[in-house]
């Protein structure tokens, strides 16, 4: 007993800290089993691919995610500077509407930037048609990669965007209006916006960064040689894993690096409000050709990134309309519902017992775990199938062996390895969401409540979990919406004859029936703005709650 006592006083050997054990285990076992590839013979495509291939994928890789996380930086950056600082009209609508971009995956935006600007788009079909003018140079000249380079950017800027306007929300107005009586505007954003703004900014592009790296939609339509299509490639087209497991880990390399540098770069510069009486920003008024030029820019971003896919998409549900409505359709959207709800609700218990964990069971392995379990937002996902695969074919050979009368491949072939891997690339999502929510309440009235006589699990559901309500809905649906858009995962890891709306979608635009891909789209689209929408006000609503009070 005594043993017992002293292991619970040092965050040993309770349910809270066997929540963040598990979250930690589940992310390390597919990694060890993808690392254990490179003790096994290379396969027999491996030598070709490392003399003659390789160095093409190193160099598609990095033009494309260097390029795409410039102009989503720049773009990022030079909104949320636009919104934060300036009092315009329609900035209240644009610092809702410039988040809703990433309600559209990038792979549906370069299939509607397809129909809507190729040959028979309706683009080209309006100058054909009534200014007798061919644009076929739009489609034909212009490099897949910088096809690619502004799919991303114009999807994927929010990232920068949601950071930085959060940075500049709560900066301090003496610090602007002191540069101010030094130089002009455009000054004063070079030589003090810029720099301030360096920390949240990179950590956005990062963000960018990974996203790329993760991406097949995008590198497959346009005939990208990136690592994630080489992977691909290897599995399904070579049949050769164990080629695919190099490549794999090769990347897995190449994010690590990333990583490294955004360390880095957050270490190298940190700037804190060191006074507890602060003016926050007051918004310069902007009027004539300042203002136009403002909502002209708002405007095609917001045009670029989510209104010209949407239409795109609803003119392609008109001409498709009649027989879009499918069983087919039907089942895939019950089966992405209820996978992404599943895997949801099992991020936000993992992630809520791993932070509960952490905030009253501190020991020396607390940061080491729960760093290791929100690495899998990082792991491009066709690497993190590869690893799942491995390690739930072993689990299947095993259980084979004890328990005979179990289906063949029980495991590897059920939806439950999908469910598994979205919970382990989506953690991190999660258990920010949920540290958030216990770092605004602190443990204040955590510990009153246990000076009062309730247990570390009684309080939790009475005093904390009513409390961090908020939090946990949030990451929830931010969880809904990223499993909603994830395509790699449900290609790799979907049982047979199962599809999701985002490989509904893959396939229909493979065969060339773009048209046929709108319903689906619109779907996620639908979804993931509500989401989006919802959590936006409702962070909007906590903020004027908090400041009323």
């Amino acid at each position: 007993m005594e043993i017992r006592a002293a292991l619970l006083r040092r965050g040993f050997g309770n349910g809270w800290t066997a929540i963040r054990a598990f979250s930690f285990l589940c992310v390390l076992l597919p990694f060890l089993a993808l690392a254990s590839g490179l003790f096994s013979p290379p396969g027999e495509h491996w030598p070709y691919v490392r003399d003659h291939l390789l160095w093409a994928y190193c160099t598609e890789t990095l033009v494309v995610t260097l390029g795409a996380s410039a102009f989503a930086g720049a773009l990022g950056v030079s909104l949320a500077w636009s919104v934060s600082l300036y009092d315009f009209r329609g900035r209240r609508f644009f610092d809702l509407a410039l988040v809703l971009p990433l309600a559209i995956p990038p792979y549906i935006a370069a299939y509607a930037y397809e129909g809507l600007l190729g040959y028979t788009g309706v683009i080209q079909v309006f100058f054909r048609d009534h200014f007798d003018i061919s644009l076929a140079r739009l489609t034909t000249e212009i490099p897949a990669q910088a096809w690619a380079i502004w799919i991303f950017g114009v999807t994927l800027f929010p990232y920068v965007y949601l950071l930085s306007r959060a940075f500049l929300r709560h900066q301090s107005a003496a610090i602007f209006e002191n540069a101010l009586l030094l130089g002009g505007r455009a000054r004063l954003f070079w030589r003090v916006g810029l720099p301030l703004l360096w920390p949240s900014a990179t950590a956005g592009v990062i963000l960018v960064c990974l996203e790329v790296l993760n991406d097949f939609g995008v590198s497959s339509h346009y005939g990208l040689t990136t690592f994630t299509t080489a992977i691909f490639a290897a599995w399904f087209g070579m049949g050769d894993a164990d080629t695919a497991i190099r490549l794999a880990l090769i990347l897995l390399a190449l994010v690590f690096f990333v990583l490294l540098v955004r360390k880095a770069l957050h270490n190298a510069r940190r700037y804190h409000v060191v006074s507890s009486q602060e003016k926050w920003l007051s918004l310069h008024r902007l009027r004539g050709f300042p203002q136009a030029g403002v909502l002209l820019f708002c405007g095609l971003v917001f045009l670029a990134g989510f209104l010209a896919p949407l239409l795109q998409m609803l003119h392609w549900l008109r001409l498709s309309w009649r027989g879009a409505f499918t069983a087919d359709l039907g089942y895939a959207l019950l089966y992405t519902l209820g996978v992404s709800g599943a895997a949801a609700l099992c991020v936000m218990i993992a992630a809520t017992g791993t932070v509960n964990a952490n905030r009253l069971f501190k020991n020396r392995l607390s940061a080491p775990l729960s760093q290791g379990a929100t690495l899998g937002y990082a792991i491009p996902s066709a690497v993190l199938a590869i690893g799942a695969i491995s390690f739930f074919t072993g689990a299947d050979r095993w259980l084979a062996s004890c328990f005979p009368f179990l289906p063949e491949r029980f495991l590897s072939m059920s939806s439950f390895l999908l469910v598994f891997a979205y919970g382990i690339r989506f953690f991190s999502i999660g258990y920010q969401s949920v540290e958030a929510g216990f770092a605004k309440i602190g443990n204040v009235y955590t510990e009153a409540s246990r000076t009062l006589g309730r247990g570390v699990s009684a309080t939790f559901f009475r005093v904390d979990l009513p409390m961090i309500r908020h939090a946990l809905l949030g990451g929830s649906a931010l969880v809904f919406i990223d499993i909603l858009k994830e395509l790699p995962l449900g290609l790799l890891l979907r049982p047979f004859n199962t599809e999701t709306l985002g490989t509904l979608v893959y396939h229909f635009a493979n065969n060339e029936a773009l048209e046929e891909t709108a319903l689906p789209s619109l779907c996620i689209v639908f979804f993931g703005a509500a989401f989006l929408l919802l959590t936006k006000l409702g962070e909007k609503g906590e903020e004027k709650r908090v400041s009323g009070n």
